[in-house]
């Protein structure tokens, strides 16, 4: 997993792979805050991305999930967004639905180590196939809507 936000990005783009560059420098040229929710292509083999708005709610009311063929990079555009993170196969997860074969992802019941931390406006995540994450959790402050871009990059551009 990789945390960290837009201003760190413009002045370390050494430290991030690739293909988080690519995919980052292809939504600066975006509009983002005037695209409708949906799904769009980056125009790049591998890519595509989502505009996403949901309403945060607690933790227990969402399940952690994890990818075998993308890597997520999640960007908050507006509000505040707490994610769950743990890494699988080294928290004891159990899959309480697997749907890797139709939709490239599965649900966990809650790790026994899982970690949480906050992204606001311009911050991002990269979640990579190993990061079990469990989004759209409000934050202290309660539910919030949420706007963010999800980018889904094919595994294959990591090397993976």
């Amino acid at each position: 997993m990789i945390l960290s936000d837009l201003s760190n990005w413009q002045n370390g783009r050494g430290y991030f792979p690739a293909p988080v560059n690519t995919a980052l420098q292809a939504l600066a040229g975006l509009d983002l805050a005037s695209m409708a929710p949906g799904k769009y292509p980056l125009d790049i083999e591998g890519m595509f991305f989502m505009i996403q708005t949901p309403l945060t709610a607690p933790a227990e009311q969402h399940r952690p999930e994890a990818h075998l063929q993308h890597v997520d990079i999640q960007l908050v555009l507006s509000g505040t967004e707490r994610y769950g993170v743990a890494r699988r196969g080294q928290s004891g997860e159990s899959v309480i639905e697997n749907l890797w074969d139709r939709h490239d992802i599965a649900f966990f019941a809650p790790p026994v180590n899982e970690a949480f931390f906050d992204l606001g406006p311009g911050m991002f995540a990269v979640f990579f196939p190993d990061d079990i994450h469990r989004p759209c959790c409000q934050t202290q402050n309660g539910p919030e809507h949420v706007r963010k871009v999800v980018v889904k990059i094919h595994r294959s551009l990591f090397e993976l």
